[in-house]
């Protein structure tokens, strides 16, 4: 800092220096700093005190600033300002090199006095160097004395409000202005608004009941659990004695013994439920808060009441009156078929028989609701109905019968006969119940003489020969068209290996026992009954049950598409018959390929649709004759395979001379006679190849 000789008469010309002050900061300033060591600092502070009373910017000193000139170091009794660092931190402020000088106090240190002779003393280089910083110094501290003083005086009045700021906003939320609050409706019909935690804090605060909470006309509010507990068990009726409780079914009174049962009371359950009403369980849920609080008020106006009652164990009770009503529960009893008369064809009938049905889910929640509601003596209505059966005797009267036959001539040939009629007295009668499946084997057996069968010819191996039980396939063809036209399900069958001629090609179906059968299954809902008769060379098969609706009938039919004429005859040699003898084993029969159709006629024999039942392809098959080669002799004639002849050698001649050796004379086959066909038709007992 410079002396004063170097000031010269510039004192006039200097700014002064303001120290800020602000009455309301408790902080330590710098005018505190100046006050403490100048005693004559209070004499300008009047501006300063008017501030903090209040007063604004006015004319005149500016409020809580004090000036002090500057002094020359060589007046004021030799004393020089101090320079004391200013302490910015208090403000908020980095700490600066700024300083503010100040008086010295009578009892401070003295002033240093400079010296023109010491400063010559000096050496000039050190001297101008100090100079150099001094005046630097001094330059940099005039010129930012104001907007420094400036500065700090807005730091701190910034400071100052934002810590009053902070300190009003603090006590406000401490006491819970800013804290959410919620529009209640008291119990006395006003609407208020309350803080939420608040409301919540009153609605969960403590174990106890709310007030208005009622148990059997006793007020719990305001108990524990445990007080309401006793005060309810206090005032509970006791036990019944004695739960005399019937079931009336239509008019018949069946008694209900439930002595096996033991009442419980549900107070317990009671007193949870009543805990758990109006009782919120998130308090951020201000929606759930609300409702919660309101209805908590109108409790106090309108209490809600609970009643406790003695109650059974539901599976206890609901044992005890199956036990009485599932013996009365009976299912419908359709009609049912039990045989059929052959003499009147029909069919015998078991009538029908209702059905009763009782609503024991119902009776059992109707004797609950009783005990629940302390009811222990009364008679419990069980619903029941009747169930009327689907099938009746009626109805079997009216639409069951014959659904269709099949018929065709016999031959001539007594043994063929037999063994048809025998046939047809093992199938008559028989009854298939749903989903059985006659098998003609089975029914009719092993064709055997002790069965009543005899020998009959038969095609076997593609000829004719004789077997037991010889004509049987006709009663066999006879069941498979019956059962065709009642559209009953044909499982198995098999054609003979040509068409046989009581009926068209692709009609037939052979049997052999032990290889081939015929069967059909009872693929309706009802009984069906099979009917097969001999008389006066005429077989019939027909089938009873539940006829075809609204009067319809179906016909069996068979369409020849492709026919194979046979070729020239075959002659094979028998080497047992004599020479010359010949026996037709088998007849020339074309090959054939036959289509058969249901056709389905309505009552007015108009046909309706036709469905295809199978495809049958017969075999081509030549003439075949066997011719004997047998000489008398036991010797074998030559035999032509192409013409069927057979050449016999001329007799050897006597010792003496005799005529030329005569040339042989062929012998001319003896036909055997076969069977006609188709006027007396061979059957097969399996037939076909």
């Amino acid at each position: 800092m410079k002396s004063s000789s170097n000031r010269g008469s510039f004192d006039n010309d200097r700014p002064r220096v303001r120290s800020v002050g602000n009455p309301g900061y408790t902080q330590r300033t710098p005018a505190d700093l100046s006050r403490s060591a100048n005693p004559n600092y209070g004499s300008n502070t009047g501006a300063g005190q008017a501030y903090g009373a209040g007063q604004g910017y006015g004319a005149g000193p500016i409020p809580g600033v004090t000036e002090e000139p500057y002094h020359d170091m060589n007046q004021g009794g030799g004393n020089s300002p101090v320079e004391e660092p200013f302490d910015y931190s208090l403000m908020g402020r980095p700490n600066s090199s700024a300083v503010v000088k100040r008086k010295p106090s009578s009892g401070s240190r003295p002033a240093r006095k400079p010296s023109s002779s010491s400063s010559a003393a000096r050496p000039t280089h050190i001297k101008s160097t100090t100079v150099k910083k001094k005046k630097g110094h001094s330059k940099s501290s005039k010129g930012g004395k104001n907007s420094s003083g400036k500065g700090m005086r807005v730091l701190a009045i910034v400071a100052s409000i934002l810590a009053v700021s902070a300190a009003v906003i603090g006590i406000l939320y401490a006491f819970g202005v800013f804290k959410p609050r919620i529009e209640v409706v008291m119990a006395d019909g006003t609407i208020q608004k309350i803080k939420a935690e608040d409301a919540y804090l009153e609605l969960t605060d403590g174990n106890r009941y709310y007030d208005g909470t009622i148990v059997n006309d006793i007020n719990i509010g305001g108990m524990t659990r445990e007080e309401a507990m006793a005060a309810i068990t206090a005032g509970l009726e006791a036990a019944p004695l004695d739960v005399n409780i019937d079931l009336k079914v239509q008019e018949q009174i069946y008694d209900l013994d439930l002595s096996s049962l033991a009442l419980t009371v549900n107070t317990d359950e009671i007193l949870t439920e009543a805990y758990a009403l109006n009782r919120p369980t998130d308090p951020e849920d201000f929606e759930q808060l609300k409702i919660c609080y309101n209805a908590y008020q109108a409790m106090k106006n309108t209490p809600v009441k609970y009643q406790t009652a003695y109650t059974c164990a539901t599976d206890g009770l609901n044992n005890l009156v199956h036990g009485v009503l599932v013996p009365l529960e009976l299912s419908a009893q359709d009609a049912r078929i039990t045989d059929f008369d052959k003499d009147n064809n029909v069919f015998i009938v078991e009538p029908e028989a209702a059905g009763f049905d009782v609503d024991i889910d119902k009776a059992v929640t109707d004797v609950t609701d009783l005990l629940e509601n302390r009811i222990y003596e009364g008679v419990v209505e069980v619903d029941s109905t009747e169930i009327e059966p689907e099938l009746t005797e009626a109805y079997i009267t009216e639409n069951f019968g014959k659904i269709s036959s099949c018929s065709s001539t016999t031959s001539n040939t007594a043994s063929r006969n037999n063994n048809i009629n025998q046939a047809c007295k093992y199938i008559d009668g028989t009854m298939l119940m749903p989903g059985e499946v006659f098998s003609f084997n089975d029914v009719v057996g092993m064709r055997t003489e002790a069965r009543g069968f005899q020998e009959a010819t038969v095609i076997t191996g593609g000829k004719y020969e004789q077997g037991m039980g010889g004509g049987i396939c006709q009663v066999s063809t006879m069941v498979y068209g019956a059962a065709v036209k009642a559209n009953l399900h044909i499982v198995n069958r098999s054609s003979h290996a040509w068409p046989s001629g009581y009926v068209s090609a692709g009609l037939d179906a052979t049997v052999d026992w032990g290889s081939i059968d015929f069967k059909f299954e009872n693929d309706t809902e009802y009984p069906i009954v099979v009917r097969a008769h001999y008389a006066d060379k005429n077989v019939s098969v027909s089938i009873y049950g539940h006829k075809l609706p609204d009067g319809q009938r179906i016909e069996f039919i068979a369409e020849s598409q492709t026919t194979t004429p046979a070729g020239a005859t075959e002659y094979v040699a028998d080497p047992n018959a004599p020479v010359g003898q010949t026996t037709t084993v088998r007849n020339a029969h074309d090959g054939i390929r036959a289509v058969s159709y249901q056709v389905w006629y309505d009552a007015n024999g108009n046909e309706i649709r036709r469905e295809q039942v199978a495809t049958t392809n017969y075999k081509m098959y030549v003439k075949k004759v066997e011719v004997g080669t047998k000489m008398p002799d036991g010797s074998h004639a030559q035999f032509d395979a192409s013409t069927g002849k057979v050449i016999t050698p001329t007799p050897t001649p006597s010792p003496t001379p005799a005529p030329a050796t005569p040339t042989p004379t062929p012998v001319p086959a003896t036909p055997t006679p076969v069977p006609d066909d188709p006027a007396d038709p061979p059957e097969d007992q399996g037939g076909g190849e």
